[in-house]
């Protein structure tokens, strides 16, 4: 049995137009099915928490932040989690592994494969929250919230859209990053915490990080003038960015940051209203059942 939980706000609309296709493929197939959709921000954990005992697979139908709703009720239980991407971003899935259509993720979720993934989370005064994807701080979580008003373009497009509105009116701020025993320290004009590789709809700020090895990877890059960026941006979307003296590439199984000022962060894509000063994230190793 396989129960759909849709976000039909996901995508600028696209999921509510997928959303017939879906339930005619499901049923082409042959396929034991509940669809349910979703009616409020957190709707989607709660459905897949109050599910995950009666169904085989939960699927979270929409984008990153369906992604991450639907994972957070679905740890450890007895159901494994599905993808079917339909949001702006679908960072998530890039590391899991994308396929050309439809018919391709319903296979997917046919063929019975379940792989154990990591899962991090993200402690702030004392809250634990979860992210399957990764963490932006700083320019990066900048750029997701400029992206919130930005309803025309999607993917890429937005993203980059967000860059170049974001650029003229941030700082830098100076920052003091723990990546368990090392220490990077000095104004910091972002820091990318993944455990998927990518951030804003393909930009491979961790192209490196596995979805199951225990660890996460850390892109911190130091206070870089606006041309710099611009200079660079060419090498993230290619993953190959760490060559550059401004960019520093680690791992670590805890990672902890205090900032001098607050500062945005970004949670699977998802911008919480209010910028803070300290916080720490660690990996919680292969509880999340996935198919893939």
């Amino acid at each position: 049995m396989v129960k759909f939980i849709v976000n039909p706000v996901s995508g600028n609309g696209k999921t509510r137009r997928v959303l017939p296709h879906v339930v005619r493929l499901a049923n082409k197939l042959g396929m034991k099915f509940d669809v349910q959709i979703t009616q409020a921000p957190q709707h989607a954990t709660e459905l897949a928490r109050e599910h995950s005992s009666e169904f085989d697979i939960i699927v979270a139908v929409g984008g990153d932040g369906t992604v991450n709703e639907v994972a957070a009720g679905t740890l450890r239980s007895g159901a494994a989690m599905g993808v079917i991407p339909t949001g702006t971003g679908n960072d998530f899935i890039r590391a899991v592994g994308r396929l050309k259509n439809l018919h391709d993720y319903f296979q997917r979720l046919m063929s019975g494969k379940v792989k154990a993934l990591d899962v991090g989370v993200l402690t702030i005064r004392n809250d634990d929250l979860i992210f399957v994807n990764g963490i932006g701080i700083g320019f990066d979580a900048e750029v997701a919230r400029e992206s919130l008003s930005v309803h025309k373009l999607r993917g890429l497009s937005r993203y980059f859209y967000s860059v170049i509105r974001t650029l003229y009116k941030y700082k830098a701020a100076q920052m003091r990053i723990r990546l368990d025993e090392r220490i990077v320290e000095g104004k910091t004009y972002l820091a990318a915490i993944g455990n998927g590789i990518s951030a804003g709809g393909g930009f491979l700020l961790t192209p490196n990080a596995v979805l199951d090895d225990g660890l996460l990877d850390a892109c911190i890059v130091s206070d870089v003038s606006i041309p710099r960026v611009i200079q660079v941006i060419p090498s993230v979307l290619a993953g190959t960015h760490a060559r550059h003296p401004e960019v520093t590439m680690t791992r670590a199984k805890l990672i902890s940051v205090q900032s001098e000022t607050p500062v945005s962060i970004h949670r699977d894509g998802e911008v919480p209203s209010e910028r803070v000063d300290s916080f720490e994230m660690r990996i919680r190793p292969r509880c999340l059942n996935m198919v893939v």
